[in-house]
């Protein structure tokens, strides 16, 4: 048996991230064999992570990584079970890492990818051993890689507490504009528009019939409900009106009687201009249901939302104006927006 000193548990903790522990435990199961410890170690880990598997990982990160070219770039959504983890370094640094390798070997298949820091070995090896020293349940929920289609530009942006993340892809015809620095800040400010007003499309276009067909159907039915809501509404305080009249009278209050009087007169006009409205509203229901779809265009594509650093441009005027600026047509590609625990929602 090999001697278990303090250096040899503390070797294997730095080779193995465990906890101290676990460590002298691994050792004296294995008479002091370091190799041995360390497998030890490795199947503690994957049954650890097999008993915490049930547990709900809905905390976590989004990590990102782009090629110093501008050419792709990766995002990465790393789970765990507490805020308290997702705050941790040892956390932070294990998504970076992940996101390192799907950079590096791509978003297909990352589980099952040889580990880049110890070739024998999958990456959900080293994401069990994680498990162990980490102590809760982990989880690569999503990964997604962008490359660049043709000529153009990748970026990312993550926002502060890296909850929200946007990859965007612009389209330009020369590597010249790609390159440039302006088409590079160009493109972050995109990403951050994404992030701060939730686009679900670039454009219009790309919205499919069905998703259409779903908004008329909505703005049809609110356009209804509104309507009937302020006939409703009108009508009940005609009969709160009523309820207290009736009450003056058997009290025989003659000033409150009359102007309660006046008020259901009122009440009762207001009744049928509210009416009048509905049927207005119904004549008109075409044009009332494209201008709320319209609404929602602009809304959720991100070429004709306002700009959130100046709401008096579109983000179409702006690219209109970074066409001026670089000499060519620069235009959105496509985007993706990640935000934490939406897989686990959906």
């Amino acid at each position: 048996m090999s001697a278990i000193t303090a250096q040899t548990v503390n070797d294997l903790r730095q080779r193995t991230g465990a906890g101290l522990m676990d460590c002298k435990k691994a050792l004296t199961e294995s008479n002091g064999d370091m190799e041995k410890a360390v497998e030890i170690l490795r199947i503690k880990g994957v049954a650890t992570r097999n008993k915490k598997a049930d547990r709900k990982a809905s905390e976590g990160i989004l990590a990102v990584q782009v090629a110093a070219d501008g050419r792709a770039a990766t995002l990465l959504e790393l789970n765990c079970e507490t805020d308290f983890v997702a705050k941790n370094e040892n956390f932070i640094a294990l998504a970076k890492e992940l996101v390192g390798q799907a950079s590096a070997n791509g978003a297909t298949g990352l589980l099952e990818q040889p580990y880049h820091a110890d070739k024998s070995r999958k990456v959900n090896d080293y994401l069990n051993d994680q498990v162990l020293k980490i102590g809760e349940n982990l989880k690569v929920s999503r990964v997604l890689k962008f490359e660049a289609t043709g000529v153009g530009r990748v970026s990312a942006y993550v926002h502060t507490g890296a909850k929200i993340a946007v990859l965007l892809e612009l389209g330009l015809q020369t590597q010249g504009a790609a390159a440039n620095p302006e088409v590079a800040e160009l493109a972050r400010q995109l990403a951050m528009q994404v992030v701060a007003n939730n686009a679900r499309f670039v454009r219009r276009e790309d919205v499919s019939a069905d998703v259409v067909a779903k908004e008329r159907e909505i703005a049809s039915e609110f356009t209804k409900s509104e309507a009937d809501k302020a006939i409703d509404e009108a009508k009940r305080i005609v009969e709160d009106y009523k309820g207290q009249l009736v009450e003056q009278k058997a009290a025989n209050d003659a000033e409150a009687i009359a102007e309660l009087e006046k008020r259901i007169v009122v009440g009762e006009k207001q009744i049928i201009a509210a009416e009048s409205r509905k049927k207005g509203q119904i004549a008109n229901m075409e044009k009332i249901v494209a201008g709320r779809v319209d609404k929602f265009f602009a809304d959720a594509c991100l070429l004709e939302q306002a700009y959130f650093r100046d709401p008096e441009q579109k983000i179409l005027q702006l690219l209109a104006a970074a066409k001026g600026k670089v000499g060519e047509e620069v235009s959105i590609v496509r985007f993706a927006r990640f935000q934490v625990g939406e897989t686990d929602a959906e």
